[in-house]
């Protein structure tokens, strides 16, 4: 059995593989194809989630997000999902977004990252906090969600 360990450095290593296929180098309807790529279902505190993994090159920075499913139900607990955010890219500078698809909540935590360093979120976002974890509330239209 894989551990979530494993599974994240897996993913990530994908992610930077497929950077030169990832929007914006490519166009959003192209990178579509490879997005089964940066996918995978994983089992975490008894809940059958669907991750997605994704690192993009904007120049300037790469954008690094995470996006989380329940597989089979419309939700997920949030210590869940903070859990996963923090252990896919650490508890500095996240930002978080969800919205619903297919009549499931998705849940999307982003990161800016130069140097392998986390920049600080967009200025199109608010503070927040669960139990102690602090984040970036992004604001509706702050990221294209396709």
């Amino acid at each position: 059995m894989t551990t979530l360990r494993e599974n994240i450095w897996g993913m990530r290593k994908m992610a930077s593989m497929l950077i030169p296929h990832t929007f914006p180098i490519v166009p959003f309807e192209h990178e579509q194809d490879v997005l089964v790529l940066k996918q995978r279902r994983i089992t975490v505190d008894g809940y059958d989630t669907t991750i997605c993994f994704s690192r993009a090159d904007y120049g300037e920075y790469y954008l690094d997000s995470l996006q989380i499913q329940n597989a089979s139900s419309p939700f997920l607990p949030f210590n869940l999902i903070c859990k996963l955010g923090r252990a896919f890219l650490g508890e500095e500078n996240l930002s978080y977004v969800d919205f619903v698809k297919d009549n499931r909540k998705v849940y999307c935590w982003t990161l800016r990252v130069r140097d392998e360093k986390p920049l600080p979120p967009s200025k199109k976002s608010e503070m927040s906090s669960y139990e102690g974890f602090e984040y970036s509330i992004l604001a509706p239209g702050a990221v294209d969600l396709h």
